[in-house]
């Protein structure tokens, strides 16, 4: 399984916080999609993906939506977060626990 992540410059934090919990999601790689190029608007997330972080403040619309449509489609939990590493640490830890929160801006999304 891989997790992606979407939408931030800088990733090393959300990097760490994602593998802190690898284990338990059962990630082995994690990939990155700036979200920068306009071609990322139309790409396509792997049957491998077990989980989705998406930045918000670091991505267009078009782009969540493309993302959000596909993750659902295909049953991969999805985490929204705004733009700092310890607000995916909390997003996680939700997911983590099997809750479905929404918090403002921040939403944690889980389809089964």
């Amino acid at each position: 399984m891989q997790a992606v992540i979407v939408g931030a410059d800088r990733i090393e934090g959300i990097r760490s916080e994602i593998l802190r919990v690898a284990d338990h999601f059962g990630i082995k790689d994690i990939d990155h999609w700036t979200g920068r190029k306009a071609s990322e608007n139309r790409r396509q997330l792997s049957r491998r993906t077990g989980l989705v972080v998406f930045m918000c403040d670091r991505a267009n619309h078009m782009l969540m939506r493309n993302v959000r449509k596909q993750a659902e489609e295909l049953g991969i939990p999805m985490v929204f977060c705004r733009h700092s590493a310890t607000e995916v640490r909390e997003r996680l830890d939700e997911l983590g626990c099997g809750r479905c929160v929404s918090k403002g801006k921040a939403e944690v999304m889980r389809r089964a």
